[in-house]
């Protein structure tokens, strides 16, 4: 990996525009993937601008982001699947730094997988950065998204617009992924 951290630009994709793009670039490398995400009932742990969640791809993981102050801690523990079904089951979760960080912050209260979001990704190099092609389901909801990863923000802006223009792709503004979902969490809710 190169340092330095990436810009990203990304847009909303229609069906169809996604149809053309996964053509096009078809036999690229893809990815799959499945995010949980937990919280109290009360949501106690969005309220304290923390998230966890478990990432599921050939292996499991627990992942707990919290800001302290103005730093983002977080910490990454691998689980098995028993240990994930369990945490879905009970709501507690496995002895680690990371049940150590919540404790104090959620006490007694039971965690629950109050959403699961998948993403099937494509991914290649593309003019001087990487394109993603996104594909993701949550709560009955799919949607589509096209992300452009690179190093300097003015050229990124630049080829993405490119990118856009190249393939009839009309902007539509994109949140994060978990946003969107939250979103619709709370639609039904």
């Amino acid at each position: 990996m190169q340092a330095g951290p990436d810009v990203q630009f990304k847009t909303l994709l229609s069906k169809e525009e996604y149809d053309i793009l996964i053509e096009k670039f078809k036999g690229n490398r893809t990815d799959f993937q499945t995010n949980h995400y937990f919280d109290t009932k009360r949501f106690s742990l969005k309220a304290l601008d923390s998230s966890l969640r478990v990432r599921e791809r050939e292996t499991l993981e627990i992942t707990l982001k919290r800001k302290k102050g103005y730093k983002l801690l977080e910490l990454t523990q691998p689980v098995d699947r028993e240990t994930f079904q369990n945490l879905r089951e009970t709501g507690v979760l496995p002895d680690g730094e990371i049940k150590n960080e919540l404790l104090p912050l959620i006490g007694d209260q039971k965690l629950v997988n109050f959403l699961s979001l998948s993403t099937l990704r494509m991914y290649l190099p593309y003019k001087n950065g990487v394109l993603f092609i996104d594909k993701s389901e949550y709560l009955g909801v799919t949607d589509y998204e096209l992300e452009y990863s690179a190093r300097n923000y003015h050229e990124a802006k630049k080829e993405f617009i490119q990118i856009i223009g190249e393939f009839g792709i009309k902007y539509k503004k994109a949140d994060k992924k978990i946003r969107r979902a939250f979103k619709a969490y709370k639609r039904l809710n």
